[in-house]
């Protein structure tokens, strides 16, 4: 499941899709940018804002995020990322890089460098990939995830780095979806309701359980193509 700090729409293993926190960077072009807000309700002050966009073409990806959040006044930390990737016949491999700034209101501040690494391939209606990232100053985090997208209508996900376990479903009919996100050993929930109209989507998300604090968020997305009437997504390969 995507962290608070980066752009809620979607999960992490899809091979499309805006760039987040915990995304894969090896995934395939969609034109498209978004805007993402995401808060705590039990901590007072405490949310984050982003933004999301990328752009291609002939198998050549190029995306960034960017995001802000803060506490209160006391806390504020920016980052953002420039990922890149490459796919050929269903094989794609990328990589990205972030810089996060972190500063506090009595002056202290200092930059963190974040790399990523990735690849997967798409093989029919499956896309298994693998992914690394970290910051430089730290161990780095190696996740699997394999997404399934048998129609547009309907597709499943499972996620792990070997610590947790993340499962998810999604639904879609005409002018909505309808997603669930399950995480394991300590078990939380995010459930996302989404609607589209041509070229734009809106949706809500809203995430409750152990492993995290309750959170909410909503974002809007423009992109070449959703669905159209009868669920089907255009120009896609498959």
């Amino acid at each position: 499941m995507e962290s608070p700090v980066s752009f809620v729409k979607k999960n992490t293993v899809d091979s499309r899709g805006l760039p987040g926190w915990y995304g894969n960077p090896a995934r395939m072009e969609e034109a498209g940018f978004g805007f993402s807000y995401w808060r705590v309700p039990e901590v007072d002050g405490l949310w984050s804002a982003s933004a999301a966009g990328e752009w291609g073409c002939s198998g050549f990806r190029m995306a960034f995020f960017e995001s802000y959040s803060q506490m209160d006044s006391l806390w504020h930390e920016s980052y953002g990322e420039l990922d890149l990737s490459l796919s050929k016949r269903g094989a794609v491999v990328g990589g990205g890089y972030g810089a996060l700034l972190a500063w506090l209101d009595n002056d202290a501040r200092w930059v963190r460098h974040r790399l990523k690494w990735g690849a997967g391939y798409l093989w029919h209606h499956f896309y298994g990939s693998l992914w690394t990232m970290g910051f430089t100053d730290e161990k780095w985090r190696t996740a699997l995830g394999l997404h399934w997208k048998p129609s547009p209508l309907f597709s499943l996900f499972t996620e792990t780095d070997g610590h947790t376990l993340d499962l998810g479903h999604e639904f879609c009919y005409k002018y909505g979806c309808i997603a669930c996100h399950y995480a394991f050993p300590n078990f939380s929930v995010g459930i996302e309701v989404s609607f589209f109209f041509k070229t734009w989507g809106l949706g809500a998300e809203r995430g409750f359980g152990k492993a995290n604090l309750d959170w909410e968020g909503f974002w809007l997305q423009k992109k070449s193509y959703f669905q159209d009437h009868d669920g089907y997504s255009k120009n896609r390969e498959h």
